[in-house]
């Protein structure tokens, strides 16, 4: 794996999964930095206000589906401008308990050129890993 530094982004509500999440990439990528947001909307914000600013944005966002104010695809819908303007690949990944992989090609679709890869939770750390390596 490489060692170079990355920033990775967590949105999603549940704070018992971005914890364990955060501690799984801690444990695993101790130089990456890791930040987290609750929802969509609070995400949008806050990566626009980084945008805005100048400052690095994240490498990796892993996105949940299902979050109260703004969901996971409406924040992809509204983020899509902000990403277009940065001149930064950055590669999100649809984390959720919603993705059936045996018919999550529907979901590729229409997001195929916003979306990494669809995962389905609980996402465990070899493949969290796995995901992260490839990358």
């Amino acid at each position: 794996m490489t060692t170079k530094k990355r920033s990775i982004c967590i949105i999603d509500d549940d704070k018992v999964y971005t914890f364990g999440i955060k501690k799984i990439l801690k444990n695993m990528l101790p130089e990456d930095n890791v930040s987290t947001y609750e929802n969509g909307k609070e995400a949008l914000q806050g990566l626009t206000k980084l945008a805005e600013n100048g400052d690095p944005m994240p490498d990796f966002i892993l996105l949940d589906i299902d979050m109260p104010e703004m969901n996971g695809w409406e924040f992809l819908k509204k983020f899509e401008q902000t990403r277009q303007q940065l001149g930064k690949e950055i590669e999100i990944f649809v984390i959720s308990a919603r993705i059936d992989h045996s018919d999550h090609t529907l979901y590729k679709v229409e997001w195929d050129d916003k979306v990494s890869d669809f995962i389905s939770k609980p996402v465990n750390s070899k493949h969290l890993k796995q995901l992260l390596e490839k990358s």
